[in-house]
């Protein structure tokens, strides 16, 4: 169980990374940005003081580990992120790596026997704002990052392998894992469900799959108070109908979601035709194949629609992540601290945001922790979670690891 001192250190450490962003009016924190940097420096202070040992991987993922005795003893890990969306809320992804920097804390200072060491891991990219490309950060850890993934350009033109091989770590390479036995990711909810049970936290069982892609729109520009309707192929006025028709289609199926969220026009005027237009769409389900069927009629339609209108269209998938179910064994092992701390049921949840636990699923057991957000807002900056909230996912956190780790 949480200790205050150890609640009210949580807070002031979210506090001081919600001051850490590359943009003045708010907080941004993208992908090796010297506001990234910083961040992950600050994290290191803690972590050491933790008593943690500290490592840096070559994507940037910072690790503090708490070691066990035996060197071949396997990990526990927990964490989040620490880039952020542009104009971010100040839990999303920090939450879950303050409160693992504090459970670590705890552990420390218990001075148990321990059978596995815990690594707590700020991971370097998991919003994808730079490359359009999620879990960069997670999949590195488990070694799934793909020369798909390493191919994704930023808007510079710059390849993420080329970042990657550019970026110098600051930290030492992090040891050899001699096996990943679980992952348990503590994370707001980003929805209203616990808000609306009256309830603090709550275990995810499942996050939904997830379909990035990037419809690239071409036509030709042209003078707009010179060339008939009938004879202009706007590449703008093209895409604005692909997105209505996301909407519509969307709409259609119970459980789907469907986004566009970025919609960007080269060279574009007030007194020109649109000749080139990239526009996002993001299409999320719990279930896989119900995802892709969608996908398949989705974007065969968005095609028909840019050739009856005379304009190109090409289409790019920076990112398909399957749905992913949690571990039964740890989430049952979550459920029950809730239960304990909240002193009731423990509500199950599914996640229609991904989370780097999503990626970790490859390679370990994993575990999923909510905790209650204002109004299920989330991505903007008035994104909250309550002290006494936050006090409780730690103690749920505590009582979670000391079953796991220690002996």
């Amino acid at each position: 169980m949480a200790r205050r001192g150890e609640e009210n250190e949580v807070w002031q450490h979210l506090e001081v990374l919600a001051g850490i962003s590359d943009d003045t009016l708010g907080l941004t924190r993208t992908f090796l940005s010297p506001a990234h940097a910083r961040a992950k420096r600050q994290v290191a202070l803690w972590m050491v003081a933790a008593g943690m040992q500290v490592f840096e991987d070559g994507s940037g993922n910072l690790i503090g580990r708490l070691s066990a005795p035996d060197p071949d003893a396997p990990v526990i890990a927990c964490g989040s992120h620490i880039d952020t969306v542009r104009n971010a809320g100040r839990f999303d992804g920090a939450l879950g790596i303050v409160l693992g920097v504090a459970a670590a804390a705890h552990l420390a200072r218990l001075q148990l026997p321990m059978r596995a060491h815990l690594e707590v891991v700020a991971f370097s990219d998991e919003e994808g704002v730079r490359f359009g490309s999620t879990y960069l950060g997670s999949k590195t850890y488990v070694g799934t990052l793909r020369e798909t993934d390493l191919a994704v350009l930023d808007d510079d033109g710059l390849s993420l392998r080329a970042a990657i091989d550019a970026h110098r770590t600051e930290f030492p390479s992090p040891p050899p894992r001699a096996t990943l036995e679980g992952y348990v990711e503590v994370h707001i909810e980003q929805g209203p469900v616990l808000e609306h049970m009256g309830l603090a936290v709550g275990v995810a069982t499942a996050i939904a799959g997830q379909t990035r892609a990037r419809v690239i729109v071409d036509g030709r520009s042209g003078h707009a108070g010179t060339t008939p309707m009938d004879l202009r192929q706007d590449a703008l006025a093209g895409a604005a109908a692909c997105v209505v028709l996301v909407e519509h289609m969307a709409r259609s199926l119970p459980g789907l979601v469907g986004t566009v969220g970025d919609l960007r026009v080269r060279d574009g005027a007030g007194n020109v035709i649109a000749g080139h237009v990239e526009f996002s769409v993001d299409i999320r389900h719990v279930e896989n194949h119900v995802r892709d069927r969608f996908c398949r009629n989705l974007f065969a339609a968005i095609e028909r629609e840019l050739s009856a209108r005379q304009l190109g269209c090409q289409v790019l998938f920076p990112m398909v992540q399957p749905a992913v179910q949690g571990s039964l064994r740890l989430t049952n092992l979550l459920a029950r601290a809730v239960e304990q701390c909240q002193e009731g049921p423990c509500p199950r949840l599914i996640s229609g945001a991904g989370h780097d636990v999503a990626a970790i699923a490859a390679g370990a057991e994993t575990a999923l922790l909510f905790v209650r957000c204002r109004a299920g807002l989330s991505h903007h900056p008035d994104e909250y979670a309550a002290p006494e909230d936050v006090a409780m996912a730690l103690s749920v956190l505590i009582d979670f690891l000391e079953d796991l780790v220690l002996q």
